[in-house]
C-alpha cells in the first residue's frame, strides 16, 4: 500500500524565524474512492504514521511545527541546509498544537492538529492508543464550539464531539452531541444514527466506515451517477 504514496524532500522557510531547513512532503497520495480505508470520525486511514507526520513541517532552529503548506518552499538544495528535526511521528502533532497556542491560532486548528496526533499515534502503534490526544482535541473542540464568532459547520462537528467522547468512553456526552447534529453537518443520517446508537449500547471501539458511507461523504459526484 505505500507504494500507492510518494514523498520527496524539499527545503522551506520557517515564518517565525525564517531559518531555511529540509523536509519531507507528501506529493503523490492516492485519490479517495468508496474502497478508501477512513474510520467513524472521519479520518483517511494512512498505510504509515511517517506519511501522516510528513503534513507537518518542524523547523530546526525555533521547533515551530504546523502545516506544511504554512512554510514558503525555498529554492537551496536540501543537501546544503539543516534537516528538520528527528521527531518521533505522533509526538511532532503535540509540538504542532503548541506551536499553534503559541501563535494563537483558533481551537478549531489545534483540535485538527490534535485529533492526527490521536490518528498518527494509532499509526504507529503507540502505546495507549492516542487517548492523550484525544482529551486534547475535546478541550480544544470544546473551545471551538464556545467560540459564539466561529461560522463553520457547528453541526458536522458536534458529530466529531459525539465521536471523540464515544471513543474516551464517556458515552453520556457522546449521545448529548450525535443529538445536534443536523442535516447542516453533510453526513448520512445513517451514520450519525449508527454512531448515536454505538454510544447508548457503551461500545467506545473504533469503526471502519462500510463503502457506501465512505462514498457518500468524500465521493458524492460517484454516489449520485451510481
Amino acid at each position: 500500500m505505500y507504494k500507492f504514496f510518494k514523498l520527496r524532500q524539499i527545503t522551506v522557510t520557517c515564518p517565525l524565524c525564517e531559518t531555511v531547513f529540509a523536509t519531507y512532503e507528501v506529493v503523490r497520495m492516492p485519490a479517495m474512492t468508496r474502497d478508501t480505508p477512513v474510520e467513524a470520525d472521519l479520518h483517511r486511514i494512512l498505510p504509515d504514521a511517517e506519511l501522516r507526520s510528513n503534513l507537518l513541517a518542524m523547523c530546526p532552529n525555533c521547533v515551530y511545527t504546523y502545516w506544511l503548506t504554512g512554510f514558503a518552499q525555498h529554492y537551496f538544495l536540501p543537501q546544503v541546509v539543516p534537516d528538520t528535526p528527528p521527531v518521533e511521528p505522533a509526538k511532532k502533532f503535540a509540538h504542532a498544537v503548541q506551536s499553534a497556542r503559541k501563535v494563537n491560532n483558533h481551537a478549531l486548528d489545534r483540535a485538527i492538529l490534535a485529533l492526527n496526533g490521536y490518528w498518527c499515534a494509532r499509526e504507529e502503534g503507540a502505546p495507549g492508543g492516542g487517548e492523550k490526544f484525544l482529551q486534547l482535541a475535546r478541550v480544544e473542540l470544546t473551545a471551538a464550539l464556545s467560540d459564539n464568532d466561529w461560522s463553520g459547520n457547528r453541526s458536522r462537528y458536534n458529530y466529531v464531539m459525539g465521536e471523540i467522547l464515544r471513543l474516551l468512553g464517556e458515552f453520556d456526552q457522546a449521545a448529548f452531541f450525535y443529538k445536534k447534529v443536523d442535516r447542516k453537518c453533510g453526513l448520512p443520517f445513517e451514520l450519525v444514527d449508527r454512531m448515536h446508537r454505538f454510544a447508548r449500547e457503551g461500545n467506545k471501539n473504533p469503526i471502519r466506515l462500510p463503502p457506501h458511507i465512505v462514498e457518500a461523504i468524500f465521493v458524492p459526484n460517484m454516489a449520485q451517477t451510481a
